[in-house]
């Protein structure tokens, strides 16, 4: 609905709080006992590993979300491998050197032979650090920021257990509904060479996760040759001897064991394949532990959790996901992407969010956005695109710096939208054949993802159609600074992208500037209405049109979360549909 009354209220200083995440579904670290039913078996959640997300205050999470960070999982350091660690499993790596801020190729060839382990024809990895991290900034924050299994993806080849082209999961013939190319992908690798590699009684840890991710963003796992398909992962604390287990073996554990490598947190299974890979789930399973193969390319869930595919479905849409994306002053991260049904290289309709983690996952905070649901149901040809955060959260979300009470925080997010300018869409592009770029894409957010994508439209028009906000952060810039920065100050004409905006919140009289830094104070719980009702009508005066090129909308006592966002996602899609969002 349209807004009548306007709710008044302060701007507050952010003070403390916490809130419990939502249950997750299904155990993703493999913390606890899972019961086992029609196969397969749902572990159960530890309440020691989500533990409390505290917020950073009543009001600034009513602007800002609220996830504290938190460390890497499973009680370890990230990785710093260096590119020499899939080449050396032995030990000492040597100094990589960037392209392009992140790509890196792998230098100093050493050790086990390079050409041998990674006979895939010129691949490129990127830095060999993993999207570690924890929880991470507060507004719809990282999840988990897991890197079980290395934190790597996974995916696979052509049905007949070929490597294929690149791809992630089973099509071969040339399409990319499986995540593979439109053009020649990597030459097919050695998979015993790099079996032997793997199987090295001196492999380190951290160049052991560097082949998980140099292979993640080449063929991905689980590999398929020669009739094989080898499934490789961490599982840091298993509680017991590890095996796979799938729809192929019934999910019985024990049929398909798996080595314990010389690190001691990697695992290793080579099964004959028996059977037509798509569609098929697997789990790695330890001592009654039904766990995610959090490394899977492929991947889904289902009544029981989170599950990786063999290589995907041919009949309905799945999720993929590819890590080490990141550059000078933006932390890596990974990249999920929700791949309609049947999916070939071409024109597509591109949908990019931020906050990767809550985008798809059922089991994250408030049941997550869902979007493939919402895609499958109402959008169902549409190639999605979820961006992860990072501990840099704060900072990549937001165009200039705001105090909070802790000193100036914030203003890197030029550095992030060239990440996704030059490293994240480029790689989107080349590998599903479409042109993600003006009215072929659609980029949205909440919360501070809202505020960095309204960004996105004022300061980089050319780089999507359609720019959605929700519940957007338009208070940055005025919550210990002078207002001159925020946004709304900043935009001083009209831009290419149709503009949607939305909140929630509720009502209690007027929006008021009532500290004359020239953005209206938002009551506590108004999920910055006031703040988004001035933007609207700010870019109404600029000349955006309402119902051709401006949408706004009001939910009234709608929360700030991700269920909320959920819910309005479908009517926001809709708005840019009816702009002009056109596969492209």
């Amino acid at each position: 609905m349209d807004p009548g009354a306007r709710p008044r209220g302060r701007r507050r200083r952010p003070g403390a709080g916490a809130r419990l995440p939502a249950a997750r579904r299904g155990d993703r670290r493999g913390g606890a006992a899972s019961r086992p039913g029609s196969g397969r078996a749902r572990a159960r959640p530890s309440a020691g590993l989500h533990g409390v997300r505290a917020r950073v205050g009543v009001h600034r999470r009513a602007r800002l979300g609220g996830r504290r960070p938190g460390g890497p999982p499973h009680g370890r350091e990230p990785r710093h491998a260096g590119p020499g660690a899939a080449a050396d499993l032995r030990g000492a790596q040597p100094a990589r050197y960037a392209v392009s801020g992140r790509v890196a190729k792998w230098a100093g060839v050493a050790g086990l032979g390079l050409a041998l382990l990674l006979a895939c024809g010129g691949c490129a990895d990127d830095d060999a650090s993993p999207p570690d991290g924890g929880d991470a900034h507060p507004d719809a924050g990282r999840r988990d920021a897991e890197v079980a299994d290395g934190g790597i993806a996974d995916g696979g080849g052509r049905e007949d257990g070929s490597p294929g082209d690149g791809s992630v999961g089973d099509a071969g013939d040339g399409s990319v509904r499986d995540g593979g190319p439109p053009d020649a992908g990597p030459e097919e690798r050695d998979v015993d060479a790099l079996l032997a590699a793997l199987r090295d009684p001196d492999a380190t840890a951290a160049a052991l996760d560097a082949v998980l991710e140099e292979v993640a963003r080449d063929e991905g796992w689980p590999l398929r040759a020669a009739g094989r398909w080898v499934f490789f992962g961490r599982w840091d604390a298993a509680p017991g001897a590890v095996s796979c287990v799938g729809d192929w073996n019934d999910f019985t554990p024990e049929v398909d064991p798996a080595e314990r490598l010389a690190s001691g947190v990697h695992y290793l299974a080579v099964v004959e394949a028996a059977s037509d890979p798509a569609g098929q789930k697997w789990k790695w399973h330890a001592a009654g532990t039904f766990r995610a193969p959090l490394a899977s390319t492929a991947y889904g869930y289902d009544e029981f959790g989170e599950h990786g595919w063999v290589a995907p479905p041919r009949d309905a849409s799945w999720l993929a996901r590819f890590p080490g994306f990141g550059r000078a002053g933006v932390a890596e991260r990974t990249v999920r992407l929700r791949v309609p049904a049947g999916f070939e290289a071409g024109p597509a309709r591109v949908l990019l969010l931020h906050d990767g983690q809550n985008v798809f996952d059922p089991g994250t905070f408030f049941g997550g956005w869902q979007a493939d649901v919402t895609l499958d149901r109402a959008f169902p040809d549409v190639l999605a695109v979820a961006v992860d955060n990072g501990p840099d959260r704060f900072a990549t979300y937001t165009h200039t710096a705001d105090d909070l009470g802790d000193g100036l925080v914030g203003g890197a997010a030029d550095a992030y939208l060239a990440l996704l300018e030059e490293e994240v869409l480029p790689f989107v592009r080349a590998r599903f054949g479409v042109a993600a770029v003006g009215e072929g894409l659609v980029v949205a957010g909440s919360s501070l993802g809202g505020l960095v994508s309204l960004y996105a439209a004022q300061a980089r028009p050319e780089l999507a159609g359609c720019v959605v906000g929700m519940s957007s952060t338009l208070g940055w810039g005025a919550f210990g600074r002078d207002g001159s920065e925020a946004l709304v100050a900043r935009w001083s004409a009209r831009t290419a992208p149709a503009i949607y905006l939305d909140s929630g919140g509720g009502v209690s009289g007027e929006c008021v500037d009532g500290d004359g830094d020239g953005l209206p104070e938002d009551a506590d719980d108004s999920d910055n209405y006031c703040v988004t009702l001035q933007l609207r009508d700010h870019l109404s005066g600029l000349g955006y049109a309402e119902g051709t090129d401006l949408f706004h909308w009001w939910e009234p006592g709608a929360p700030h979360n991700e269920a909320a966002w959920r819910d309005r996602l479908e009517r926001a899609l809709g708005a840019c549909a009816s702009a002009g969002w056109a596969a492209r």
